[in-house]
């Protein structure tokens, strides 16, 4: 017999959380539920561990803490695929179990085919799908989890997965955007890299040349030498950016002090802040809609929609707008003194209010924002890699012209 922790809310809406004992959380929900509660999470009380359990609770603790934050093992792409295969299938008239079933069969992704066969298992014993998805949080997020739970107490849920999938697929669209706007800086600071090398910062000769220069044996300078100015160098930053996003991800983002603070010295960069600012008000509006759309609470809505924005600004407005709201105050009255929104997001704001199409307001002033960000974020990154190509041009012909000054000075003494 097993001990799990739940919260759940009563037939008069009260939240409650308690534990409760059976053999399985399927088993545990049934007997919740026979007692007139509405389960909303349900997990398992961790128990004492055995003596071969302390190396795998600690890799276990390890991934959770470290590399699932960072790393879910499940792409964007396969999770909306997922959905959309999932909603096809349920709206088609298939059983849970059967559809989850045949997304299993289809998906290539290893860690996806293992949680769908646990999510069989579950819903098989007269589970929610939600309650075996909130075993794996860290290849769900909030807002999909407060979506689907919110489809099981509505109905619905072959729509609301469509839906999700929508959203998802615009999220993955968005990012795709945001890759591409940024790979010709990173091309030519790459190629930068490889012409000038580390030493070139010591002695002012690019290190390409001085491996030509060495090749011809008027120098001591080897391909050893070259791979260390920057291969090396490259693989050194590597590191540096994959550690700090694992610092940011799994410390700095747990503090709202500290992501409010980094997230004002990125606003504060030109270009890149507006432009920032411009994409997280877009997956903001966006997450708003699908939420609010599948019937969520709004409050409910609302919270997780700041925190698919990725903003501390953001998150923090929602916050005190919620607030104002509880006590009488209109919701764009409310955004509109935390200043956490732009002008454009609070007149749709106020409209879908006045007409009651919050969602469809919301959503179609994504559009207008993740287009408008797009534009500007083509337009800087062109204007950062011509600025580094001429930084870069400009070192080489001093480099040169440095060579033939000395060269001249040689012949002429």
């Amino acid at each position: 017999m097993k001990e799990f922790v739940y919260t759940a809310r009563t037939r008069s809406g009260a939240p409650i959380e308690g534990r409760i004992a059976a053999a399985s959380s399927a088993l545990a929900v049934g007997k919740l539920r026979s007692q007139g509660l509405d389960v909303e999470r349900i997990r398992p009380v961790e128990m004492p561990a055995n003596e071969a359990a302390p190396a795998r609770s600690m890799l276990s603790d390890a991934a959770r803490e470290v590399i699932y934050p960072v790393v879910s093992g499940i792409p964007l792409r396969d999770a909306a695929m997922f959905y959309r295969q999932l909603a096809t299938l349920i709206g088609a008239g298939l059983p849970l179990f059967q559809a989850l079933s045949s997304c299993e069969a289809q998906t290539r992704n290893a860690r996806l085919r293992g949680i769908l066969r646990d999510c069989q298992t579950h819903t098989m014993a007269g589970g929610r799908l939600s309650e075996a998805m909130e075993r794996h949080r860290y290849a769900f997020t909030d807002l999909q989890l407060a979506m689907i739970r919110a489809a099981e107490y509505s109905g619905g849920l072959d729509s609301t997965l469509d839906r999700l999938a929508t959203y998802l697929e615009k999220e993955l669209a968005l990012r795709r955007t945001i890759s591409r706007a940024t790979l010709y800086p990173k091309l030519v600071a790459f190629s930068a890299l490889f012409i000038l090398g580390k030493s070139f910062f010591a002695d002012g000769m690019p290190a390409i040349s001085k491996l030509i220069i060495g090749s011809m044996g008027k120098s001591a300078y080897t391909g050893g030498d070259y791979l260390m100015d920057t291969v090396v160098v490259l693989a050194v930053i590597v590191g540096w950016v994959i550690g700090g996003i694992i610092l940011s991800r799994t410390v700095l983002y747990r503090s709202p002090g500290a992501r409010r603070v980094l997230e004002s010295i990125k606003h504060a960069i030109p270009g890149i802040g507006g432009v920032s600012r411009g994409f997280a008000l877009t997956r903001f509006g966006r997450a708003f809609s699908a939420l609010y759309g599948a019937g969520l609470p709004m409050s409910t809505a609302i919270q997780a929609a700041a925190e698919a924005s990725g903003s501390a600004q953001i998150m923090e407005g929602s916050r005190r707008a919620l607030e104002a709201v509880e006590r009488g105050e209109s919701l764009s009255s409310a955004f509109a003194r935390t200043g956490s929104l732009s002008p454009i997001v609070l007149d749709m704001l106020r409209t879908g209010e006045q007409t009651g199409n919050l969602d469809y307001m919301m959503e179609k002033v994504a559009d207008h924002l993740e287009s408008e960000a797009e534009t500007r974020a083509y337009q800087y990154s062109h204007v950062f890699a011509t600025v580094v190509y001429l930084c870069v041009a400009f070192m080489v012909g001093m480099a040169i012209v440095r060579f033939y000054a000395g060269y001249a000075s040689g012949l002429g003494g």
